[in-house]
């Protein structure tokens, strides 16, 4: 049985869809704008795309779904045009409806919205047959011929797109498939091609991209696939959100990925919680007390107990705290499954808990969240995903995959070869290493278990809850095997939608954290407020750095990345308090969580007042460059630069290196004029610069835009130095109070001309003193003034070139200040 085709404009025209014009040519449809054009052949079922200059940058591309691609010669080839109206703003939208006798049809789609130099595609079916159709793979971009007869070799590198733990790194291989996006950039240093290519939104279907190079070609495939696939009905139309990106129109690395972040946020409508405060992991901090002889506490009554030891360590006067309970159990029976307060009362894991985990007083979530939050808390706790506890699976086998209690996992290689191999993990982690078996687990589309989640989630949001982390997912809930109760679901949809229930349930505002170690999916995104970039640690390490920070563009704009737990006492180098300094700067800079693996009360006074510089975190939806992770023979970037307006940067130098006995990797430089495709900060050659360090507290020096600063730093040592553009009027260099030197904590600041006075509001934290660096640049300070505590100014040289002022008071206040001049 086929059905007529009801696209319409059917008839074999050139339609020129820019400014309402058409132009007829042969079997040619031309979506276009200023900045490019897909032109589509009707007769061979191959397109072009174009750059705004006319010139081929891809030819001959065709689709796939299934077995069928668009270039068969027995395939019937229809179109239409239509309005598009969605989170991307206004376009038209070009469709190619492919028919073939007893299959379904298959419909692709390109989106141009207005002169945004993007192309968007999306696919789906129309099953126009007697039979069911499912949707197992399909590639709405097949180029084999991608800036063909253009040399390539020269400066080629290829950027990875995947997530959690898979690998990210800077690549120069003939051929790589990346989970979620790909970047690749090659040509002359100053004006490279640069290509970005990936899927901006997520639901069914997972995304991929592979890139292969050859003598004087590209090869590049969008695709996206599902080890289950998505069922669609006798007579029913199947057009998913499930959309790609692909933008050749670049100028640079850094905001051709910033560009592509910024589309996936808003297509994927993600609203972002951001973690602005740190998270004590009471499974890490259990296991330090109890070598410090302690009681072990990682149950209900230590997390109270925590996060007392929070307030009296003084951290909250400077930020919120969250504290994250871990009641996780290894036997066959434990609370996985049941997730309620009797069975969380009954286990523990005898490691970090001398019993259960909800004990007296605190025997119920309710009782020990409330008591978190009133002490001004986020309590936090834990789950394993879809790991069994055999006593629920005996008594609900109907919430169990395929119906079935004991169904054995079979594991094929389709579902292995998309699993990444790293941080010491192999395929035979899937062996559930606390199991006999490996057994299949919960159903998230069954009703009735989502149901029992949706109980689970409402007596946990009753408790005041705020965010939950999800451990082992991709081993315990990645259903590749199917056996869903709702047969039109996918295997990505059961997934996402563990976490969808969470999320709903809990309310917008929750924090929820997926620890993905060997699968790089961005399916979670929008649900999700963290990923887990690592194995268990506490430690740091320039890999783990590196993974984070070549994300930058997703850091804190769709998802915050997660390094696990970090202990300042074992930061290295240990004899030195660069250590700790570059552990906190880097994990602020690259990351967008602190996870703390030790108890507040066993923190330093010097650790504790570290800490305090580097919260609370930024909530912008931005992160640093590496601004020298493409350059030759880079591997862990060193250089990170974060531009809070074109005149005020904050540069970072991250020296790995801890080898004593090679001084010589210890200097690192930039060029402040450079352009970004050169490495450099791209900041106005005919300005000069002040550079002040903050960890050192010192002014670095004053540069020329075309200088290039190279500092020789410690071993281990990570360098925050704010770069301000020299005015002609006193102005603020630095605060003491954190890490970024004002951005923070700087409210106001202004030069009123008139008046011959520097006024600003800082927010400054009781009895701690706060401190501005003050360039006078050529007037003479007079005195000063706040509107709360006390004001002095302190010369920080005989010229009074730089002066400091001195804000001081018992609580924390916003407060007034203005330094007269004359």
């Amino acid at each position: 049985m086929k059905k007529s085709l009801l696209l319409a404009g059917a008839c074999f025209c050139s339609l020129l869809i820019q400014a309402q014009t058409i132009e007829e040519k042969d079997s040619l449809v031309i979506l276009k704008n200023n900045q490019q054009a897909l032109v589509f052949d009707l007769k061979k079922g191959l397109f072009d795309i174009k750059d705004g200059k006319d010139n081929v940058i891809i030819k001959n591309a065709f689709f796939q779904m299934g077995g069928i691609q668009s270039k068969e010669d027995y395939v019937d080839r229809k179109y239409s045009i239509s309005e598009t109206k969605d989170e991307l703003g206004d376009g038209k939208t070009l469709s190619i409806r492919i028919g073939v006798k007893n299959y379904a049809d298959i419909i692709w789609q390109a989106t141009l919205y207005g002169e945004n130099d993007y192309l968007v595609f999306n696919m789906g079916v129309i099953n126009d047959t007697d039979n069911p159709y499912k949707v197992m793979a399909y590639y709405p971009l097949i180029a084999n011929s991608m800036y063909h007869g253009i040399e390539n070799d020269l400066n080629y590198k290829i950027l990875e797109g995947a997530g959690g733990g898979a690998r990210t790194l800077v690549l120069n291989e003939q051929q790589v498939t990346s989970f979620n996006n790909l970047f690749v950039k090659f040509g002359e240093l100053k004006y490279p091609k640069i290509i970005v290519a990936g899927g901006i939104t997520y639901n069914e279907f997972e995304k991929f991209v592979t890139v292969k190079k050859e003598k004087k070609n590209l090869r590049l495939h969008l695709f996206a696939e599902d080890p289950v696939g998505k069922l669609v009905d006798v007579n029913q139309e199947y057009i998913p959100n499930e959309k790609f990106y692909l933008c050749f129109n670049n100028t640079d690395p850094f905001t051709a990925l910033e560009k592509y972040g910024q589309v996936l946020k808003t297509a994927q409508q993600i609203k972002l919680n951001m973690y602005d405060f740190p998270t004590e992991c009471l499974w890490y901090a259990s296991f330090y007390n109890n070598e410090k002889g302690r009681c072990k506490f990682n149950d209900s009554k230590g997390a109270v107990e925590e996060m007392e030891n929070a307030i009296k360590s003084g951290i909250t006067k400077y930020t919120r705290t969250a504290i994250r309970l871990v009641p996780d159990a290894y036997g066959k029976n434990n609370q996985q499954g049941w997730w309620d307060d009797a069975h969380w009362g009954m286990y523990g894991d005898k490691m970090s808990t001398e019993g259960p985990h909800y004990i007296a007083p605190y025997a119920t979530t309710q009782s020990w969240g409330k008591a978190i939050t009133e002490k001004g808390g986020i309590p936090i706790t834990y789950f394993q995903s879809g790991r069994r506890s055999e006593d629920y699976a005996q008594q609900h086998p109907e919430h169990m995959l395929f119906n079935d209690s004991y169904r054995i996992i079979n594991m094929p290689e389709r579902f292995t070869h998309r699993v990444n191999v790293g941080n010491g993990y192999d395929a035979g982690y899937f062996n559930h290493w606390w199991a006999d078996k490996m057994l299949w687990s919960y159903d998230f589309t069954d009703k009735d278990f989502i149901s029992h989640m949706q109980n689970v989630y409402k007596n946990l949001k009753e408790a005041g809850i705020k965010g939950v982390m999800y451990d082992y997912p991709e081993v315990t809930a990645y259903a590749f095997e199917g056996g869903f109760e709702d047969k039109y679901k996918t295997t990505a949809w059961a997934y996402r939608n563990m976490f969808r229930l969470a999320y709903d349930g809990l309310g917008k505002d929750c924090y929820l954290d997926e620890r993905n170690l060997l699968r790089g999916s961005d399916i979670t995104l929008g649900l999700v407020a963290s990923q887990r970039v690592w194995a268990d640690t506490d430690g740091i390490t320039p890999e783990m750095v590196t993974r984070c920070g070549l994300r930058w563009y997703k850091n804190r704009v769709v998802v915050n990345y997660d390094m696990d737990s970090k202990d300042p006492s074992d930061a290295l180098p240990l004899q030195h308090q660069d250590g700790n300094r570059s552990l906190l700067t880097m994990c602020y800079v690259t990351s967008g969580r602190f996870l703390l693996g030790r108890s507040f009360n066993q923190l330093s006074e010097a650790q504790l007042q570290d800490m305090s510089r580097v919260f609370p975190y930024h909530t912008s939806a931005q992160s640093a460059r590496p601004l020298d992770a493409f350059k030759e023979g880079v591997l862990y970037p060193q250089v990170y630069d974060f531009e809070v307006t074109p005149s005020w940067h904050q540069l970072t130098f991250y020296n790995y290196n801890l080898d004593m006995g090679a001084p010589h990797k210890n200097k690192i430089e930039v060029s402040l004029s450079a352009s970004l495709n050169e490495g450099g900060m791209a900041l106005d050659p005919q300005s000069s610069y002040y550079i002040y360090d903050f960890w050192n507290d010192k002014l670095v020096g004053v540069y020329k835009g075309t200088d290039i600063l190279q500092q020789t730093l410690r071993e281990g040592e990570a360098r925050m130095m704010s770069v301000r553009k020299v005015e002609n009027h006193p102005q603020y260099l630095s605060t003491n109070r954190h890490i970024m030197q004002g951005y923070l904590d700087m409210k106001e600041c202004a030069w009123k001309q008139e008046k011959k006075t520097l006024e600003g509001i800082s927010k400054v934290v009781g009895a701690d003193p706060y401190k501005i660096v003050i360039a006078t640049n050529g007037m003479k300070y007079k005195g000063c003034s706040s509107s709360h505590g006390k004001a002095s100014i302190k010369q920080i040289n005989n010229s009074g070139e730089f002066i400091e002022l001195i804000l001081s008071n018992k609580t924390n206040q916003d407060i007034a200040w203005k330094v007269f001049f004359e």
